[in-house]
């Protein structure tokens, strides 16, 4: 019972937490509009005193239009409804000018003068504010919100008995829906690769990243798809556009036959007045059956005199003026849109004429464009272009595609050869490529640096081989020549000492001295044949803990008498090395640790083996607590040739290390002034 409560505590703090948030948001959205309104309040002000100013300095109406007609919300579509104001101007009598005919408005009050108040018209509500402007008082009406279609109770029935609206409910009832499959498919298509392009991009973190191929493929069809999508829009456009020309001239024909036909009607009137609207109506409602259009009659002074359906305006969904670009221009003859709720539409004005070709009124035929007829002429073209649009963007994909594996193979295959160059290996680092193109030169290029390549390895192997030699030479007659010289005074010395007493006791301490000397001697001659004959590192999978094992066993007896400790196992950790020679690179190691700890107290040797070091490889580590290695010879101790013993010769680490590496292991080291490690890393498997 505690938990319900406490679930219901927090559902209930929830809710009202989020009403706050509803209200708080609510109350910043108002304020918002608020501050919206003001500023466009303050706007209109300006707008209306440069408007009072022309008025009062008698301006003509083209002055006043040039004022007013930026801000009356007419176009294709309903402009952006923040710069909407329209202008009223009535003089002592009458309304003798109106920047727009959006407004159904009917009939309106004079209220105090320069004070904003809020009226609402039959089809929107709206902010209107009075100015004198000397003999003409200036009516600034701002729409707030426009009534839309739906929220007309009569909107079925009034538009039912028209004919240029009906088109419009069936707009309303159905909706269109773009559900045709080639549509769709091209729309999942375009997509799909732009998709693809995005993954892509994000996968190689930018386009510097990617590899050519991809690249290559970017700038063949980003201009392609953009080509696309450009034709795409411009055919619907181009539909659009047409549609509404082919309107445009329909409507112009149809306004010309209705003016032919009222001019013969009505050939001897010289006026239209209220007396005649009845008869009007009648007539308008006949030849409106007959051609299954609407029309209306507007006076000389731009109200409503008849209209084929006069339901539209006495519901209110139609202002009962005519469009001022219509009435206040000099060319009376225009085809302009204007707005039922938020559709637009077109209506074509021409003057009214008698038989003198006088004008005593004007004609208006609004015609409605279903969205539906539009739509399927959009279908239509898209039903022909479509197909092979998406058959010559999907050719394109694949010769993109082939055209930069093309390009790119070259280049790749190059990199392939340099990533896997061997010195030596001429005829596997050469590229075969057929074509005689920029590709080709390069190509070209490649295979003679190449070939300059090895003949300059093949120099510096020699010139190498021949330094080494003359470098082994050196060093062998350095070493012979150190006991030479003593062995040759001891020689001499005892010639000096014949037939005297101490021959016999020198002779014998000499003897000693110069077998010695040649046992050093032949040390010297074997080491360095052994290292000059030493053979090609062969790999083998090996038992590197059983030679381990093995090697520290026969260590642990020195004449030292250093300990040499182990862990790990005795057997069966297999990795890859030289069978006969890594044997040879422990003993090294382990010989050196001992010599380094003769003399020491508490000198310990540990040796280790650590098979899970990673997956490719195993560690071997020989420590010891010695002196350790002095900072100026670190970077030598793995030349040949050199040593710090008296008795050494310098090759048993170089000899290790090119064991080691042989076998595509490593060896390296790191040493203190308590101690030096050598680390070992021998691969567990081929690569």
């Amino acid at each position: 019972m505690q938990k319900l409560k406490a679930y219901l505590g927090w559902i209930l703090a929830g809710l009202v937490i989020l009403a706050v948030v509803i209200g708080m948001t609510a109350c910043r959205s108002e304020s918002k509009q608020n501050r919206r309104i003001a500023e466009k309040q303050a706007f209109a002000e300006r707008q209306t005193a440069i408007l009072c100013e022309a008025l009062e300095r008698g301006a003509s109406i083209d002055t006043i239009r040039a004022i007013t007609e930026p801000f009356n919300g007419q176009g294709r579509k309903a402009k952006d409804e923040k710069n909407e104001i329209f202008f009223y101007v009535f003089d002592a009598h009458q309304m003798v000018y109106w920047s727009s005919n959006r407004l159904a408005s009917g009939d309106v009050f004079l209220h105090s003068y320069d004070t904003w108040r809020d009226k609402e018209f039959s089809n929107a509500k709206t902010k209107v504010r009075w100015t004198r402007a000397g003999m003409y008082n200036v009516l600034t009406v701002i729409p707030i919100s426009y009534t839309e279609l739906q929220d007309y109770t009569e909107i079925y029935t009034v538009a039912a008995q028209t004919f240029s609206f009906r088109q419009l409910l069936e707009y309303e009832d159905k909706p269109y829906a773009s559900s045709r499959p080639y549509f769709i498919l091209c729309h999942v298509l375009f997509g799909l690769i732009i998709l693809i392009g995005i993954i892509i991009l994000v996968h190689y973190r930018g386009a510097r990243n990617m590899r050519l191929s991809t690249r290559i493929m970017y700038i063949v069809m980003i201009p392609v798809l953009a080509v696309f999508i450009y034709i795409f829009f411009m055919s619907i456009r181009y539909v659009h556009a047409n549609q509404e020309e082919h309107q445009r001239h329909d409507l112009q024909m149809r306004s010309e036959y209705v003016q032919s036909y009222l001019r013969n009607l009505y050939y001897w009137d010289q006026a239209l007045t209220g007396s005649q609207a009845p008869g009007l109506a009648i007539d308008l409602h006949d030849l409106g059956y007959d051609m299954n259009q609407d029309i209306h009659v507007y006076g000389l002074n731009g109200e409503l005199l008849a209209s084929s359906s006069p339901a539209l305006f006495n519901s209110g969904l139609l202002s009962r003026r005519m469009a001022p670009q219509a009435l206040f221009t000099e060319e009376h003859s225009v085809i302009c849109y204007e707005q039922l709720a938020n559709h637009p539409y077109l209506v074509s004005y021409v003057p009214f004429h008698n038989g003198s070709f006088v004008t005593i009124g004007y004609i208006a035929v609004p015609s409605f464009l279903s969205e539906q007829t539009r739509n399927a002429e959009v279908d239509k073209l898209l039903s022909h272009l479509l197909p092979p649009y998406l058959v010559v963007l999907l050719l394109a994909l694949f010769f993109a595609f082939a055209a930069a594996k093309s390009m790119s193979a070259p280049i790749s295959l190059l990199a392939e050869k340099m990533k896997g160059f061997t010195i030596g290996g001429k005829q596997n680092n050469h590229i075969d490529y057929p074509y005689h193109d920029e590709l080709g030169a390069l190509v070209e290029r490649y295979n003679l640096l190449v070939d300059r390549v090895e003949e300059s390895a093949e120099q510096l192997a020699k010139a190498e081989r021949e330094s080494a030699w003359r470098t082994m030479a050196r060093q062998i007659a350095h070493e012979i020549n150190n006991p030479l010289t003593p062995m040759k005074l001891s020689v001499q010395k005892l010639q000096l000492k014949r037939g005297t007493d101490q021959f016999d006791a020198y002779f014998e301490k000499t003897t000693q001295m110069l077998i010695a000397e040649i046992d050093n001697l032949a040390h010297i001659a074997q080491s360095f044949s052994a290292f000059a004959k030493q053979p090609e590192v062969v790999t083998t999978e090996v038992d590197i803990a059983q030679k381990l094992s093995t090697v520290i066993t026969l260590q642990r007896e020195n004449d030292a008498q250093i300990p040499v400790r182990y862990v790990g196992a005795d057997s069966g950790v297999m990795g890859l090395a030289d069978k006969e020679q890594i044997s040879q690179v422990f003993v090294n190691i382990i010989r050196n640790a001992i010599q380094a700890l003769e003399g020491q107290k508490n000198g310990d040797i540990i040796v280790t083996l650590n098979p899970l070091y990673s997956e490719r490889e195993m560690e071997i580590t020989i420590s010891d607590n010695g002196p350790g290695i002095p900072a100026e010879i670190q970077e030598k101790i793995f030349r040949p040739n050199f040593t710090t013993k008296s008795n050494g010769n310098g090759l048993g680490l170089a000899i290790s290390k090119h064991i080691v590496e042989g076998s595509a292991g490593r060896i390296t080291f790191s040493t203190s002034d308590k101690g030096t490690t050598f680390f070992i890393y021998l691969r567990k498997q081929i690569s």
